[in-house]
């Protein structure tokens, strides 16, 4: 890699020590450079930079010597850039000085030429490292405009988390870092480190290479970081921009509210969160029963959210209690992320009677640990519908004290929407299947009562899904006459849907499916307004909801036209990554669950990893994020890494001669001429990266050692860690105002 000669820059603008700070404030924002040095009796004594300018900001009377960042740490400029991002790293500073030798061998001395910035060693390091992996890259992150090498994982989740580094960090036991990498992008890793729907186990290449039921068990691997950091009661406390004097209204605090309201904290926008309920969370603490995940860990994560300054709202119901005109009117911008928390009952015969229940109203009543009215304790319940909520219903019932629960859908058992874990574990505590059915009617006694309720068969062979999504067509249902038949019941609860419920006499632009109307961007057609998360996209997963708040907080700050006066520059960290050969002699492993007849409660269900688990899953990882590094003025272009990659995914073409180019590779690692000994050949090196699986023999049996395995990264400098006072205390839980 060049050395760090290549991204000198001249020295920067100099401060006397005894400047007041509210000067070197405003000579630091004229300037327009990353920072200031600060001059002490002639030498260079420390560093007054955007950040040390936001301790200033409220008091800037003291001298900036007592601002500044010290010691101002110092390299060679012969040194490499990885040294230089190294000590950027270790002593957490944007700027580094230079220096250069002068004299004789046994007279050298140092002089200072200039100064070095993160930027331009991240920018550096882009054109050298990232760019020899376009097959890999993500281009924009963090809305730098550069290109960050990604795995397939990080591709396809919605929240773009950095999951090869945090699965890497496991693997190594730095269980806190790894919990830190998540939560750059992630504020719910306890919910979704359970119920996460994981679209990046099924872009995992280790499940391309052995067959998805084996990928990497990345899901698992978050939640038992995020086990370890609530273990030892630990928390983040963000570093924030300024406040802007700028309000924004935000209204449910579901995973997408939640989100935006922690990001436009960060932005500097101070935030009223309003929510419907008597607690906060949303879908996340009123629709998914406490047995899935645990709930002090959730009230954990909220709590980090509130304690950024969220000012919270409860039981305040907007379109109803509080007109949304009112808020326009009171907020620079408002984003509702009001949820799909309503549950749709169908219309048959009977729907109206008093034990007919919606899922969603039953799971959410449950959530208070409370049983709903008419619920029969030892009696039969009926639930209506196949998927996820379905089995939340159907499980809560069981737990609930129902002596026999059935779950009727449309679907033939093997096409359920449910997942299948989930069904297997509802059956072992005692839920009967009943299939390839339609609801006809809820029956009742007399006295108006539910005594049972009716289905009727329908043709399996003519029902017909969605290739992409897998749904059932609605329309490809027909009923097979004659085949009419009642289960017996005293309560019913169907799980058949999900509604928005926000009053249309509010100017809420609405799609035809009756959803808010916004593009990706949470943008709407009504000034002032975005919207986002399941209103707007239909009932999804917790982690699109989540990306819906990033969005969401993304265009309201552009939307405002606001800066952020942070480093706005993170800091880049070259990590040479550990070898994971061994990891073919694990297979993936599921995270253990109580026993069926320790389920019978609300109890959490799914049990932690321990340390050996974790490690072992983590090492299964083949670090897709990495890439190799050649050092051309060291490579001979010999051949033996191709010759010898198991997956031949590499090709080694030299000029002039007929070498086996098999790989399929276009992605350009080396580009090199020979000197003189070696008969002054050109050529060049190339690597698919849809082969390769990071092995490293390549790396082991090269002649001169010119091949490294490097992951670039970027670490999020608005992040520390700090000792946690008990989630518990009751200074630290929001209350309603």
């Amino acid at each position: 890699m060049p050395s760090l000669s290549k991204v000198l820059q001249p020295i920067a603008p100099t401060c006397p020590a005894e400047t007041p700070a509210a000067d070197a404030l405003k000579q630091l924002t004229s300037s327009g450079t990353d920072a200031l040095l600060v001059v002490k009796n002639g030498a260079f004594v420390g560093l007054f930079g955007h950040r040390e300018a936001l301790a200033a900001f409220a008091d800037g009377s003291g001298p900036v010597e007592s601002y500044m960042r010290r010691p101002l740490p110092g390299r060679n400029i012969a040194d490499s850039l990885e040294s230089g991002a190294d000590i950027m790293y270790r002593e957490d500073t944007p700027v580094v000085l230079m220096t250069a030798d002068e004299g004789p061998l046994f007279k050298k001395t140092s002089r200072t030429v200039g100064i070095v910035s993160a930027f331009q060693v991240l920018d550096e390091i882009g054109k050298t490292t990232t760019d020899t992996a376009s097959n890999k890259v993500f281009v924009g992150r963090r809305d730098l405009g550069l290109n960050v090498p990604v795995s397939p994982c990080q591709r396809a989740c919605p929240i773009h988390q950095d999951i090869a580094a945090y699965v890497d960090y496991v693997s190594q036991g730095r269980y806190l870092d790894s919990w830190l990498v998540i939560h750059e992008t992630n504020p719910f890793p306890s919910m979704l480190g359970r119920l996460c729907n994981h679209p990046c186990e099924t872009d995992c290449k280790r499940g391309w290479v052995q067959g998805p039921e084996n990928a990497v068990s990345i899901k698992s691997l978050k939640r038992f970081a995020t086990d370890y950091a609530w273990a030892r009661r630990v928390t983040i406390d963000w570093q924030r921009a300024p406040e802007n004097g700028k309000r924004v209204a935000v209204v449910g605090s579901g995973p997408a509210g939640m989100t935006a309201a922690q990001d436009l904290r960060l932005m500097g926008y101070g935030v009223d969160l309003y929510e419907r309920e008597a607690k906060l969370g949303g879908l996340l603490s009123a629709s998914i029963p406490h047995f899935r995940f645990d709930l002090d860990q959730l009230n954990w994560e909220i709590q980090m959210i509130v304690d950024m300054g969220v000012n919270i709202f409860l039981n305040k119901n907007v379109g109803k209690d509080l007109k949304l005109e009112q808020l326009l009117n009171d907020y620079h911008a408002v984003f509702l992320s009001v949820g799909m928390m309503t549950g749709r009952i169908l219309p048959v015969p009977g729907s109206d009677l008093p034990e007919v229940i919606s899922a969603m109203e039953f799971l959410r009543v449950r959530s208070y640990d409370i049983v709903p009215d008419n619920f029969p304790r030892g009696g039969d319940v009926v639930v209506i519908g196949g998927g996820a909520v379905a089995t939340d219903a159907a499980q809560t019932s069981i737990k609930t004290g129902a002596r026999k629960v059935w779950m009727v859908s449309i679907e033939p058992a093997d096409r359920l929407p449910a997942f299948g874990n989930e069904l297997v574990e509802a059956r072992e505590i005692g839920l009967t299947l009943h299939t390839g059915v339609i609801v006809n009617a809820i029956k009742g006694d007399s006295s108006g009562h539910v005594n049972g309720v009716e289905f009727i068969r329908v043709d399996e062979n003519k029902l017909e899904f969605d290739p992409e999504s897998g749904k059932l067509l609605i329309n490809t249902v027909q009923k097979l006459p004659g085949t009419e038949h009642v289960i017996p019941c005293r309560y019913a609860i169907f799980a058949s849907g999900q509604i928005m419920d926000f009053p249309q006499d509010q100017g809420v632009p609405l799609t035809p499916r009756k959803l808010m109307e916004a593009d990706t961007g949470a943008h709407t057609k009504v000034a002032k307004l975005f919207a986002g998360g399941d209103s707007v996209q239909g009932p999804s997963f917790i982690v699109d909801a989540v990306a819906w708040g990033h969005r969401a907080a993304r265009s309201i700050n552009e939307f405002l036209g606001a800066s952020v006066p942070r480093d706005a520059k993170p800091l880049t960290v070259i990590e040479t990554t550990d070898d994971h050969r061994e990891a073919d002699y694990y297979n993936r492993e599921e995270p253990p669950i109580l026993p069926a007849e320790k389920r019978m409660d609300m109890t959490p269900v799914e049990l932690p990893w321990n340390d050996e688990q974790a490690i072992t899953a983590a090492l299964r990882c083949f670090q897709c994020d990495t890439v190799h590094h050649v050092d051309e003025s060291t490579c001979i272009l010999c051949g033996a890494c191709d010759d010898v990659c198991p997956e031949k995914a590499l090709d080694v073409v030299v000029y002039g001669e007929n070498r086996d180019t098999s790989s399929g590779g276009f992605v350009e690692i080396c580009n090199t001429v020979l000197g003189e000994e070696f008969g002054g050949k050109a050529g060049k090196i190339l690597v698919n990266y849809d082969r390769c699986t990071n092995c490293r023999i390549c790396e082991d049996h090269c002649p001169v050692n010119c091949i490294t395995f490097q992951r670039v990264r970027f670490r999020d400098d608005a992040m520390q860690m700090i000792p946690l006072t008990p989630v518990a205390s009751a200074a630290k839980r929001p209350v309603e105002a």
